[in-house]
């Protein structure tokens, strides 16, 4: 790629790009795969760069790395050519994202709270809630139980992303500016579409499932690979990865990934789209899942506490849905009538225990 091209880049993104430049810019990036990575590097830098106070930045010799770096050089004389003030500017911007991107990468796991991050609007939805909203850029968003979700107050001017811990339902609102979901360990690239995302901390598992358009997810996506890697996912499909428990992982650092053990990409029926992201629209489907996922989608959901007094109960499976089901002795009414099971409830805590007729495959 030409340097001219990059500087051109750099412009669009830094907001100093006249409108002739945009349009080539935008032109370049949506013609050349070359120039959209190179886009997608210069834009993720810029957005981390706006948690960070930079400091003193000495322009001189931001300049002189960058033509190092560059290596421009006069074809005739081999004298570097010299750029007037305005793109010398522009490429010490150029090396400062660089550095900040470096900076970032290597740092930001050890040294959080050091840096100072500009202020964010969080959005904390409390298990037995479902809350919906419209971001400041229209796109639309539901926010399961127990997750949380923050943007900048800035959020649709200079950038879209999010940050998101637990499960989330956008319907993405079309605008100039990528929109970004970032997660603990992947990122979610939307290109024009709804989508769904479930990613909460605790889990052992994470999903992005696909209802319009097409999203591409970047990270850790192979059993085999440290490397991080990226991989499209399109419309009526999901994107799953889970990882191993227990004491399959006990002896893995934190910057391991070889605890994955399952990675695919499925394609889904109308029906069994419901199933990841009907929640958003109070319906609760299950096909075959295993009682130890519906644990913990319950207690999300109904803000209760659920113990299985069998622990072989966790690997049976359900199959069954709820609509509109208010209140979690509603829900385990419906599921006795069809299964052997037996419940309990005080309080907010539910003891589940194994019926004598239950049988020892599914529920």
């Amino acid at each position: 790629m030409k340097e001219i091209d990059k500087v051109l880049i750099t412009k669009y993104v830094t907001r100093q790009a006249n409108d002739e430049e945009v349009a080539l810019a935008k032109y370049l990036i949506s013609t050349s795969e070359i120039h959209e990575e190179f886009y997608i590097q210069v834009y993720e830098s810029w957005q981390q760069s706006l948690h960070y106070k930079i400091g003193y930045i000495d322009s001189e010799k931001a300049y002189t790395e960058f033509i190092r770096k560059s290596n421009v050089r006069d074809s005739g004389t081999g004298i570097l050519k010299r750029m007037n003030w305005r793109k010398l500017s522009i490429a010490a911007a150029f090396v400062i994202l660089s550095a900040v991107s470096l900076y970032f990468i290597n740092e930001t796991q050890f040294k959080s709270k050091q840096i100072t991050e500009i202020s964010l609007t969080e959005i904390k939805v409390p298990k037995g809630l479902v809350r919906k909203l419209v971001l400041p850029d229209g796109t639309k968003v539901s926010v399961n139980a127990g997750s949380t979700l923050k943007y900048n107050i800035d959020f649709g001017k200079k950038s879209r992303t999010v940050h998101l811990n637990g499960e989330a339902y956008f319907d993405i609102a079309k605008g100039d500016v990528p929109f970004i979901v970032h997660t603990d360990n992947y990122t979610i690239r939307d290109i024009g579409t709804i989508f769904n995302v479930k990613a909460y901390s605790d889990d052992l598992s994470f999903e992005t499932m696909v209802v319009e358009g097409e999203v591409q997810i970047e990270g850790k996506l192979t059993i085999d690979s440290n490397k991080p890697q990226k991989i499209s996912v399109k419309k009526q499909q999901v994107f799953k990865l889970n990882y191993a428990s227990g004491e399959a992982v006990q002896n893995l650092s934190d910057n391991e990934f070889s605890d994955i053990v399952e990675v695919k990409v499925q394609k889904l029926t109308p029906s069994q789209v419901e199933e990841y992201a009907g929640w958003a629209e109070d319906l609760l489907v299950f096909e075959g899942k295993s009682f130890q996922e519906i644990i913990k989608i319950m207690e999300r959901r109904y803000d209760v506490d659920i113990v299985l007094k069998d622990n072989n109960l966790r690997n049976y499976e359900y199959t069954g849905s709820f609509k509109n089901i208010d209140s979690v002795e509603k829900a385990l009414k419906i599921m006795k009538e069809t299964t052997d099971l037996e419940y309990d409830k005080i309080g907010r805590v539910i003891t589940i225990r194994r019926s004598d007729n239950l049988n020892n495959k599914s529920l």
